[in-house]
């Protein structure tokens, strides 16, 4: 829907928070939580939305670019050095 593309796009723009290190985990949980629930992906947040649909099922494409997006999240806040952490994560989970 048009409503969706216009979430996705402003949730690529920036994420309004402080990169991931060793010191601030519960301020960057908190806040990465409420900033996915606030933008529509709230189940990867709670990680109901976790295993994907199989890959022949007619979702599997929306579930697998709304996951990308939860991913991309997580890679573009935490700091570089910890990225290697997340690297090969297939899942928002």
């Amino acid at each position: 829907s048009k409503n969706r593309r216009e979430m996705d796009r402003s949730m690529g723009s920036s994420l309004p928070m402080e990169k991931l290190d060793r010191n601030n985990y519960t301020s960057w949980s908190y806040k990465m939580h409420q900033y996915l629930l606030g933008n529509g992906y709230g189940s990867y947040a709670e990680g109901a939305n976790d295993a994907a649909p199989n890959s022949t099922h007619r979702d599997f494409l929306t579930w697998e670019q709304s996951a990308s997006r939860v991913l991309y999240c997580f890679a573009s806040s935490v700091r570089d050095q910890r990225l290697s952490y997340i690297r090969d994560a297939t899942t928002p989970k």
